[in-house]
This record gives structure tokens, sequence and C-alpha cells, in this order.
């Protein structure tokens, strides 16, 4: 797996949300990390962006799932 020169500190940043909030990503999908200097594997910063990128408020997606 490679890596991109890109450590949690520095997509906080570029995507303009808080430290907390990519590490608390990181948490959620299983990312190792030891701080927010960590250099990212490529998958992982994929990953992290993807889930920053498609966070739509859930009222503004429409429910397609089967209600009883």
């Amino acid at each position: 797996m490679g890596f991109v020169d890109i450590a949690i500190a520095d997509l906080a940043a570029d995507y303009g949300v808080s430290v907390e909030t990519v590490c608390g990503l990181c948490d959620r999908l299983g990312i190792r990390y030891t701080s927010p200097q960590t250099r990212l594997p490529l998958e992982d910063a994929k990953a992290i962006i993807l889930a920053l990128t498609d966070s739509a408020p859930p009222h503004d997606q429409r429910d397609t799932s089967p209600h009883s």
C-alpha cells in the first residue's frame, strides 16, 4: 500500500474540518494513527476524503428504507 504525502492535520485543514473530526472518522473507519501528524496510506486517505465529501445531512437524502 502506498503512502500519500498528507497527514491527518493536513486533511483537516484542506477540507475545513477539525482534526478531531478527521480523527473521529479514522476511529469509525478503523484507520490506525498515532497523532495528527500521522502520514496516511493512500487507501485510508481516500476513505477519509470520501467520508468528508459524502456527508450530506440525513434530511437532505431521500429515505428509501422500507417502512412497515
